[in-house]
């Protein structure tokens, strides 16, 4: 199967309204600020989720890292998403 078939920008607006939902603050560029969400479609991978913080938090802080992305993970599972991870868990890519 190919990863992309599915997505596209119909999956997307459905991650960000899912992840809103669930509390999380989902930017509405491409770029996720600080503490926030970004999330786009990439026709060649998926929908992508990524969450926004300073590279220097990003050791600092991996068990909040690692947290946050349980805790996306399990709210775009839970919504019968197929979600995978990519660039050493950094990303989220929703393919359904």
């Amino acid at each position: 199967m190919n990863d992309a078939s599915n997505a596209g920008p119909d999956l997307e607006l459905l991650v960000r309204r899912e992840l809103t939902e669930a509390g999380f603050t989902v930017e509405p560029s491409l770029l996720s600020a600080d503490g926030g969400l970004g999330v786009w479609h990439d026709p060649a991978r998926g929908v992508i989720v990524t969450w926004g913080t300073a590279a220097d938090r990003l050791v600092k802080y991996a068990t909040v890292r690692t947290a946050v992305r349980l805790a996306l993970r399990t709210v775009l599972v839970r919504a019968g998403h197929e979600v995978r991870e990519d660039h050493d868990g950094t990303e989220l890519v929703i393919t359904s």
